[in-house]
């Protein structure tokens, strides 16, 4: 398994910068994505995926060379 982007790690919120709808990916299912659950979201950056919170931004899961 790919090690994630080194600004990616599970616990921390991501910078604010990328919680913007512009990283939002609605088309999960697409993506080969499972649903996030209930109140998360998932960003794509920079060719990664990672599962946040909405509320507080935390990472929840990363996906890299998905």
């Amino acid at each position: 398994m790919p090690i994630p982007h080194k600004q990616w790690q599970r616990g921390h919120a991501v910078d604010p910068h990328y919680r913007g709808d512009r990283y939002w990916v609605t088309d999960w299912k697409a993506r080969h994505l499972y649903a996030p659950p209930r109140d998360h979201r998932w960003l794509y950056v920079n060719g990664d995926y990672v599962l946040v919170a909405i509320a507080s931004g935390v990472i929840v899961n990363i996906l890299t060379g998905y």
